[in-house]
């Protein structure tokens, strides 16, 4: 009879021990724990060629930060009482995914990012004072680390957790990264009880390195890491990517945005809320995707005041329904605690006019951060002026400016629906009786 073997436990690729730490193998291959928690959090083993401490010591220094990425610690202001639209950063000649970085918005716990790469990477990078989350607005290429490579395109999320090694090569073409940073913690699965596990996606959609490609390489190899605004080198005299083997759940993985299924209601309209595909200390990541739209609800967002969270959108593709054509691919809105905000008045008018789509063809990444967030230099270097403005339909359009009737009609409209019900709902016989 043909032997069936049920696999178990937690991922494993490539040569490893039976158990952690314990074993004849670890007299010949080199055990470096990757940990949260102080050895009680998350954890990795990989299983190396070389010891990950052969540095050569006269090559290690601290580096000139804002000489390595001048717009990554570039001065954050207080962020309240204007909105604003941020246009595409412009692609650096000669910058790398992390020389071109330049920080957006952050708060204590988490940060917003851009990077437009055009040079390869000639350097392997740490960060380790974040988890990394980057969505791939534009280009591809492949992410390699310690557990492997990840081949990526546009549409992607690449989740890169604390610490770990890396480098990216970058596919012919532009690229257009946006990069999130979390710095308290990892980014969690939203979820809710009610929802159960499968939305907005299912932990199956996450891609993990499923082979290694193992260097047994000399030479000389850089290593640039970060700490909070400190940058450091070290070298080392072997590829840094000499794993055969690892085994745990701490690791790096891709995950397409075209696998969320996204919430939808026909009798309500869904909050931003209900996107949420990643929960991060002191920020949520939502996608807003290709979905039907409501038959009773509102489709329009409802206008708010989001008094706890600053509320940041990249509009990915398509056309966003309720920004009424301000926005074009690849900008990012950011809406400050407390100031009202909803749609844009020609969103309004087709709400108005009945003229409602039958689904929204657009893909955008919402980020909202806990306030108090605060926006860069940088950032204010690409807001469009006159952004404001957009909402000026409000006072100018006859249909929204005052009218000395408006409170009677809206009282004998209220009057006439009093007892209007939905349309779709259960039948009740004594109310349904002719």
């Amino acid at each position: 009879m043909e032997k069936f073997e049920y696999f178990t436990g937690i991922p494993e690729v490539g040569i490893v021990p039976r158990a952690p730490h314990a074993g004849t193998l670890l007299r010949q291959v080199y055990e470096q724990e990757h940990g949260r928690g102080g050895f009680a959090g998350k954890v990795s083993h990989t299983y190396h060629l070389y010891p990950p401490t052969n540095w050569l010591p006269e090559e290690s220094r601290l580096l000139d930060g804002a000489s390595f990425a001048r717009h990554w610690e570039s001065p954050l202001r207080p962020l309240g009482g204007i909105h604003h639209a941020l246009r595409q950063a412009e692609a650096a000649p000669g910058r790398d995914v992390y020389r071109g970085l330049g920080r957006l918005i952050a708060n204590a716990t988490a940060a917003m990012n851009v990077t437009a790469p055009t040079a390869p990477m000639d350097y392997f990078f740490e960060h380790h004072s974040a988890t990394l989350v980057f969505f791939v607005h534009e280009g591809a290429g492949t992410l390699e680390t310690t557990f492997g490579p990840i081949a990526y395109g546009k549409g992607d999320f690449l989740i890169v957790p604390k610490g770990i090694t890396h480098r990216f090569e970058l596919a012919p073409g532009p690229q257009y990264y946006w990069v999130y940073e979390s710095f308290t913690g990892d980014p969690e699965k939203a979820e809710a009880p009610t929802t159960g596990h499968f939305l907005t996606h299912s932990r199956s959609d996450y891609k993990f390195p499923r082979s290694l490609d193992t260097r047994n390489e000399a030479g000389r190899f850089e290593i640039i890491s970060k700490t909070d605004a400190t940058y450091a080198r070290r070298v080392h005299p072997t590829h840094p990517f000499d794993a055969v083997g690892w085994r745990g759940t701490y690791l790096p993985y891709k995950f397409a945005v075209e696998d969320v299924r996204p919430l939808v209601a026909d009798r309500s309209h869904v909050p931003p809320s209900g996107h949420t595909v990643f929960i991060l200390p002191g920020c949520y990541l939502c996608v807003f995707t290709v979905r039907s739209a409501e038959k009773e609800g509102l489709w329009v967002p409802f206008f708010h005041n989001n008094l706890d969270y600053c509320e940041t959108l990249g509009y990915h593709v398509g056309r966003f329904f309720s920004r009424g054509g301000v926005f074009s691919e690849g900008m990012v809105s950011v809406h400050p605690v407390g100031l009202p905000h909803g749609p844009h008045p020609t969103a309004l008018a087709a709400l108005m006019d009945d003229k409602r789509p039958q689904k929204f063809e657009e893909v955008g990444i919402m980020a909202d951060f806990a306030n108090p967030a605060r926006i860069s230099d940088f950032a204010l270097g690409l807001s469009e002026p006159g952004y404001m403005a957009s909402w000026s339909g409000y006072v100018t359009e006859p249909r929204f400016a005052h009218d000395p009737g408006r409170l009677a009609r809206v009282r004998g409209e209220a009057e006439r629906l009093a007892d209007a019900r939905d349309t779709m709902r259960p039948a009740t016989p004594e109310r349904d009786a002719p």
